[in-house]
């Protein structure tokens, strides 16, 4: 139930030897039990009051002692595990009605392997329902604490806040009542919003709060009615919330004091980028993260483009910092042409753009982005200088319910955009299942129908050194037809589905492995950039383990270099968090960059999986093959086990094993299949003998 559980077990017997083969059954399973054994009723009614317990065991005995045992539960309304052993009956031999949360199972042989394996699947059932109500009620006392904190330090607030639903108060502080004059909430809540409000400036009102959550940070400056027969003028702002689970305006207003054009025209400048008149990355984080909140409140949904003029960096050092700010400026009036005029549109940092844009924007297909990083790249040569070319490429991301924060949704467009750019104009083709959207249906539908399956490839070492290793990859099932990663995985990014997919085929790989029951067996998980930049991610995983008795050295967590170079403070906790857990690191794709030895993650690496670039032609290329030693032998130094992947060509090996090459994947040895039954110790040998210069 926790990390190293210890489980409370009463076991109800009128013989101490079941007892004891009971609690030698959860010992073996690996539970931590602390156990006591009584046979009186009013001795278990003693114990169940004193002390929690996790689970009850009505073991075999008189069956006319079970009745009161089980009338006991009823009365006393503890929640417990409860099982009987052996189906209860009442004195005319028909069986009894069972409490709550109490189940029977048919009376087994707890000596025997196959009944304590009976038993404990039930147990392990129960279990996980009592620690599914445990934290259901922490999570809801939690919840509750922090209503009342939330109400507390809206009663002290010093300024005047409204909860508004459809102009209507539901709930005003102390200070809002105090505002406009009346005596309790109770008098507030016989008037409209709108009747405390001059009717000259009624209609102003009535329109900001129509576009109430679109422009964050805006206000409006209205007449309100503070007292009889007197106005103030007052500041306005708001946005979308929800109130007692009923979606709700929550409005701010304070009295104006001083010059308000001057006022609003510095709040304006405070929120503008001055390199570019653009937002900052303040500011535009606030416009994401109030799509955030409208995509939970209003089930609206935005898109994120990030927009990076590539090689910035080198740009800066060359031309000067005054021409490359020079450059920013005219890149971000291009920006505003080409953009539609609803996108919001800030500077983020260097080289990088971010804008905000509506999802009925025609920029959320693939060929969309690709024919807009066209178009601005032409646009941008006539700011290039002579001999010189300027490029920007362009990642999206979907912002919906399922969007954490404003920063990792800029991370996940970061990421598309790398991706993007690694596998070029091959991405954005259109195949038999449509457009990126019907894709994203089709994709929402697999999880509703478990239309996911598994397959697996072996990783061979080249020393035999008896482990097991097989890499878990995803297939969607369509039909007949079988739809690759490629085609889907990038897109469950976009939309934040990335941790749900990588969850299943964790949850379905320790399944397997608890199965197989095969400490030389290990499986490499991949995964997604969702998962990467999610907390919650590896404690869930890590709880899953501890749940299924598997250790995590049978776990390889595998990232891409892309990730790496994508989202490097992201990636850093990860591997800080990975580092705690014991789960070993595996970096795929490695060489695709150009800084592929400077990332701090390939510290916390154990196995480094080349890019296929380092590869290619290494049996008819000297200095191709001589460019992989010297690779092989820098990650040897390090300490690093180096995988070769996509190996098509037996007659490869050879040039592999005399590059000191650990592990070897690919079709020539066995194409990914559903089963794991790869042969890894063979009759055969690989020696330098049957390799030719």
């Amino acid at each position: 139930m926790e990390h190293n559980p210890i489980l409370n077990a009463l076991i109800a017997t009128e013989h101490l030897v079941d007892g004891e083969l009971l609690v030698n059954a959860l010992r073996k399973a690996g539970y931590s039990v602390h156990a006591e054994a009584v046979a009186q009723d009013s001795a278990l009614q003693e114990q169940l009051l004193q002390q929690r317990w996790d689970v009850l065991f009505l073991l075999p005995g008189d069956h006319s002692a079970l009745l009161p045992r089980l009338s006991l539960l009823e009365e006393l309304s503890l929640d417990l595990c409860c099982i009987a052993l052996g189906t209860p009956l009442d004195p005319q031999g028909l069986p009894l009605a069972l409490p709550e949360n109490c189940v029977a199972i048919a009376a087994v042989d707890l000596g025997s392997t196959e009944g304590s394996q009976q038993m404990l699947h039930l147990l392990h059932h129960e279990l996980d329902g009592l620690l599914v109500r445990r934290q259901l009620r922490s999570t809801n006392m939690a919840m509750k604490e922090l209503q009342e904190r939330y109400q507390l330090l809206l009663q002290s607030a010093s300024d005047a806040v409204a909860y508004l639903h459809e102009g209507l108060h539901v709930y005003a502080n102390d200070a809002y009542v105090a505002l406009f004059g009346l005596q309790s909430p109770e008098q507030l809540r016989q008037h409209g919003f709108l009747d405390l409000v001059d009717p000259q400036d009624v209609q102003q009102v009535r329109d900001f709060l129509r576009q109430c959550g679109k422009e964050p940070g805006d206000s409006c400056v209205f007449l309100g009615i503070t007292a009889p027969h007197s106005l103030s003028r007052l500041s306005l702002q708001c946005a979308s919330s929800r109130y007692e689970d009923e979606p709700c305006i929550q409005i701010i207003v304070r009295p104006v004091a001083g010059n308000i054009a001057q006022q609003q025209r510095l709040q304006q400048q405070e929120s503008l980028d001055l390199l570019t008149n653009l937002l900052n990355r303040t500011a535009i984080n606030a416009h994401i993260d109030q799509a955030i909140a409208a995509g939970i409140y209003e089930n609206r949904r935005s898109a994120v483009l990030m927009l990076r003029l590539e090689d910035f960096a080198e740009i800066a050092l060359v031309a000067g910092k005054s021409a490359s700010n020079l450059l920013l400026a005219d890149v971000a009036r291009l920006l505003q042409a080409q953009l539609p005029e609803d996108a919001l549109i800030g500077h983020y940092g260097d080289g990088e753009f971010v804008a905000l844009l509506p999802t009925q924007s025609h920029f959320v297909r693939e060929q969309a982005l690709a024919d807009l990083a066209t178009s601005l790249t032409a646009a941008l040569q006539e700011l290039a200088q002579a001999g010189s070319r300027l490029e920007m490429a362009v990642g999206m991301a979907i912002v919906n319910e399922l969007s954490p924060s404003a920063a990792v949704v800029v991370g996940r467009a970061r990421h598309h955009l790398s991706v993007r750019s690694q596998q070029g104009p091959a991405m954005n083709k259109e195949d038999a299942y449509g457009t990126a959207d019907d894709m994203f249906h089709r994709l929402e539908a697999a999880f509703a129908n478990e239309d996911f399956i598994l397959v697996f490839q072996p990783l061979v070492n080249l020393k035999e050194d008896g482990i097991e290793r097989y890499e878990v990859r995803i297939r969607l099932q369509d039909r007949d037809n079988l739809i690759y990663p490629p085609r889907f995985l990038e897109l469950a990014n976009q939309h934040g589905l990335g941790e749900k997919l990588d969850r299943w085929v964790c949850a379905k790989s320790l399944q397997l492995l608890r199965e197989r029951d095969n400490p030389a067996l290990k499986l490499t998980l991949n995964l997604t950039h969702n998962s990467i930049a999610s907390p919650q991610f590896l404690p869930w995983l890590y709880q899953e383990l501890q749940q299924e008795r598997i250790k995590a050295s049978q776990i390889s967590l595998q990232i891409s270099e892309m990730d790496i170079m994508s989202s490097p403070e992201q990636v850093r906790v990860f591997c800080e968090q990975l580092k705690v857990l014991g789960f070993e690191l595996s970096i795929t794709h490695f060489g695709c960059s150009l800084e592929h030895f400077s990332y701090p993650a390939l510290e916390d690496a154990t196995f480094v999986k080349l890019d296929k670039c380092l590869l290619e032609n290494i049996d008819t290329d000297v200095s191709q093959r001589d460019h992989l030693n010297t690779t092989v032998s820098s990650l040897h130094a390090r300490g690093l086990l180096v995988v070769a992947p996509m190996i098509d060509s037996i007659d490869l090996l050879p040039y592999l094993w005399q590059a000191n090459i650990n592990l070897v994947q690919g079709n020539c040895l066995q194409e990914p299949s559903a089963s794991m039954d790869f042969r890894f110790v063979q009759d055969e040998e690989i020696t330098l003998h049957s390799f030719h210069q």
